[in-house]
């Protein structure tokens, strides 16, 4: 393993900043406080075993062409007595590595402030071999992941997380936050307790789940479901564009809404009132979507407790 460090001692306004800096950072004062970084860089001889975790900030996490890993650590905050309470801790055993970010208690910088003022964080960006079993955490920020393969864990407690070109295993959570999918491959399951969820890809098996948003779902071309799906959300419109041709049985419903088709295995259900049909049986028709497409097989259920269902091709 080893550590890199910079120095750099700018000039705001009429202040020079005395050369006091731990010399293992680049310090720099604008406007947002004070920023220091440092990167550490770990070389790997098999498939790497990453678990990275921040108390607050954004990950970013993108794939690279050597048998090493790369984390630079962004800290920032109003304060140097601050910075210096966001510690890094980093181990390596073999092909594992482990690095977790503390940073101070908030009774440190929760009080009155006047002016310019951001809480402390430390920012992550990773750069890894495309074969990595990631896990990644932040207790507040958002995370990005690019070009990987492998088991990909990627929880926020509140922030969004987008993601391109992934494959293999891939978990998300976000406490609050939209998700943002595409270009993905494998088994897939992704959960927000609040916000959107957009996914493109060829899943194998697919669950998309959040409390309160629309999720939008679009299926390549030749994707085959090896388990059952599942698209939930307790409060927003479901759109999913599956390809012409496609094995599922469907199980469609909303509690308050429409279940729509265009797609040309299914009949749309929600159409022209049936002989001797009243509007409320006619609406509650309207509800529900069960129907084999293809040849059937896997169950595709979608669940939204308010909105729209829409099934297209």
């Amino acid at each position: 393993m080893t550590f890199t460090t910079h120095r750099a001692l700018p000039i705001t306004g009429a202040l020079l900043l005395a050369s006091t800096f731990l010399a293992a950072c680049e310090v720099n004062l604008n406007t947002e406080g004070l920023s220091a970084r440092e990167t550490k860089t770990f070389k790997v001889a098999g498939l790497p075993e990453i678990d990275l975790d921040t108390f607050d900030g954004a990950i970013e996490i993108h794939s690279w062409d050597k048998a090493e890993v790369e984390v630079e650590i962004e800290k920032r905050a109003m304060e140097q007595s601050l910075i210096d309470q966001i510690k890094v801790e980093a181990t390596q055993q073999g092909d594992k590595i482990v690095l977790k970010v503390t940073g101070p208690s908030r009774t440190e910088y929760g009080g009155l402030t006047i002016g310019v003022h951001i809480a402390p964080t430390a920012r992550l960006r990773v750069a890894v071999p495309r074969a990595s079993n990631i896990v990644a955490r932040s207790g507040d920020g958002s995370i990005r992941a690019e070009a990987l393969d492998g088991k990909i864990a990627l929880t926020t407690v509140d922030g969004s997380v987008t993601a391109t070109r992934l494959a293999g295993d891939i978990n998300i959570r976000s406490g609050d936050g939209s998700i943002r999918l595409d270009k993905i491959t494998g088994k897939i399951d992704l959960e927000t307790d609040d916000g959107s969820i957009g996914f493109e890809g060829k899943p194998s098996v697919l669950h998309l789940k959040t409390g309160d948003g629309s999720v939008r779902a679009q299926i390549d071309v030749d994707t085959v479901m090896t388990d059952n799906w599942d698209l939930t959300t307790g409060d927003g419109s479901i759109t999913l564009t599956l390809p012409s041709v496609f094995n599922a049985e469907l199980d469609a419903e909303t509690s308050d809404g429409t279940v729509r088709s265009s797609h040309p295995l299914l009949e749309d259900q929600a159409g022209e009132r049936k002989p001797g049909e009243d509007s409320d049986e006619r609406r509650e028709r309207r509800r529900t979507m069960r129907s084999k497409m293809g040849e059937g097989g896997k169950a595709l259920k979608v669940r939204t407790g308010d909105g729209t269902i829409r099934i297209e091709r």
